[in-house]
């Protein structure tokens, strides 16, 4: 059964998802206090569309008993490294200001962490969350112990330290992937909701240091907000492709409804991920954009594997959690994956799907699994080009090759000849991609779910692949709770831990550090 928190008493209750009126509605019906509800969609063929892709999932029945709860492995975890931050935003979903105490653990804690999820197969990747990292003067060390046990290693930063070459320079050097909390360009969005209209001005200084720099993976994390940004799609994907070569994603968060009357008095109606996706589709009115469950990926493994493209973290997610799209530059611009498609996105990834059950039936993906960083043998090479071959017949079917394949007449023909082999044979999927294609790069559009407690269910965590983890002191295990459910344990969890540490100052006679002010 599906559960969700009661909008008033917030105790868990039943919950079920209802159209109602082309939008879906999440209904709690508590025996205290009668039947609430919360939007969490805003179009419900989109949402349906998503969820008739499911594979299906054994649930099991969460009671958002998250901290003795033994959740499946995740595959990317989020630790946080402080609580404090260089901004005030008073729609921050971490509440940072309310929680009165200082968190940032010592290296032997992260220590702890690392250790236990390097010994995960697959190793999940590291996102290093806060607060904000970039104010913790040892978080160099922390990425340094995080790769040290070969496990990939993410920032979420909101940029403003990055404005410094210098610093941005050091961040780049680690290798780390850079996640910047970007909302546009429109300084009106950064006064409301992030209570600093400068704070526009070092992100963008923060993102030409990276592109001047270079060498770095940048994904944007954008806030998306009703009424405030989320017109302003077009200029962000112009913004991006003018820095393709660094920027590789967009991540879209829906504003979520987590902040107090005290510090944020507006009331913006709430977005939700398909009202994001249709936002993304008004940007481009001459093509079919149409999102995929970002979990479909983990369905088609040994695709993922011939077409060397890296697994996204999603896999086994709940088909209404992050969706995903593709936006494909032709040099000039980016224009949507729909523009190379004939069929409607969700046929073409049903016929994906069959041609990975006939791969899966013949044992491709083990035959084609080696180690990392191995080269493939001749054998691998040419079990990879049938694979690819099938995928070119579903192109032929669903696709508009036409329209990909570079050239005209013959030598559009010599192209598409040479692609497949290029891609089974050749050194890099994008180098293929560039030379016998129009596609010269990619830009990844997540859509994230919500992150507050009104749009929680317990369906989706169940099936939940990313994770808040901690080292919990009480027993000295190694603990991880969903995404969506670390607000409502954070708080305590983290206390709990910085008490320790504070306790164990106090016993070898070091003054435990103050609680900061805020900005």
């Amino acid at each position: 059964m599906n559960r969700s928190t009661c909008n008033t008493c917030k105790k868990l209750v039943p919950a079920q998802a209802t159209e109602r009126d082309g939008r879906v509605f999440l209904v709690k019906r508590c025996p205290a206090c009668g039947t609430s509800e919360t939007l969490i969609s805003g179009d419900a063929a989109r949402y349906a569309k998503k969820r008739g892709l499911d594979p299906g999932f054994a649930y099991q029945g969460c009671g958002l008993n998250c901290t003795s709860c033994h959740h499946k492995n995740p595959n990317i975890v989020f630790v946080d490294v402080t609580n404090r931050c260089n901004l005030n935003c008073p729609i921050c979903i971490n509440n940072t200001p309310s929680m009165g105490f200082l968190f940032e653990p010592p290296l032997e804690y992260f220590d702890h962490i690392f250790r236990h999820f390097a010994a995960c197969d697959p190793v999940p990747s590291i996102q290093l969350f806060g607060g904000e990292p970039t104010v913790r003067e040892d978080l160099f060390d922390i990425i340094r112990l995080a790769r040290s046990y070969g496990l990939p290693t993410r920032v979420v930063t909101n940029g403003l330290r990055l404005a410094d070459p210098a610093y941005c320079r050091r961040l780049i050097e680690t290798k780390a992937t850079i996640l910047i909390a970007y909302d546009g360009a429109n300084p009106a969005t950064y006064r409301v909701l992030r209570h600093s209209e400068k704070a526009l001005e070092l992100k963008q200084r923060a993102l030409d240091n990276i592109q001047a720099i270079g060498g770095a993976k940048v994904t944007l994390m954008c806030l998306a907000a009703k009424g405030f940004n989320d017109a302003e799609l077009p200029q962000l994907f112009e913004f991006c492709h003018e820095r393709r070569d660094t920027i590789r994603a967009i991540y879209f968060m829906p504003l979520a409804h987590t902040w107090s009357a005290e510090r944020f008095d507006l009331d913006p109606d709430r977005i939700t991920g398909e009202d994001i996706e249709q936002r993304v589709a008004d940007a481009f009115p001459a093509d079919h954009v149409e999102f995929l469950p970002a979990m479909f990926l983990g369905e088609v493994p040994t695709l993922v594997r011939c077409l060397d493209i890296r697994p996204l973290p999603f896999a086994g997610a709940h088909p209404n959690c992050e969706s995903l799209y593709m936006l494909v530059s032709d040099g000039e611009r980016y224009v949507p994956l729909g523009h190379y498609l004939r069929s409607p996105v969700e046929a073409f990834a049903r016929a994906l799907r069959k041609v990975e059950e006939r791969l899966a039936r013949r044992d491709y993906g083990l035959r084609l699994r080696r180690a990392k960083g191995q080269e493939p043998t001749f054998r691998e090479r040419l079990l990879k080009l049938r694979a690819i071959f099938a995928v070119t017949r579903v192109m032929l079917r669903h696709g508009r090759l036409g329209r990909l394949i570079r050239g005209k007449g013959l030598a559009k023909l010599g192209h598409a000849l040479a692609l497949p082999f290029a891609l089974a044979f050749g050194r890099k999927t994008q180098d293929a991609l560039e030379r016998h294609t129009n596609a010269h790069g990619v830009l990844q559009i997540i859509v994230l779910p919500f992150e507050d407690r009104y749009t929680l269910e317990t369906d989706r965590l169940e099936r939940c692949p990313s994770a808040f983890a901690y080292w919990d002191p009480a027993d000295g295990e190694v603990k991880h709770i969903p995404v969506c459910a670390w607000g409502i344990h954070k708080t305590a969890v983290m206390r709990t831990i910085q008490d320790h540490y504070a306790a164990a100052s106090a016993l070898v006679g070091s003054p435990a550090p103050a609680v900061p002010s805020v900005p």
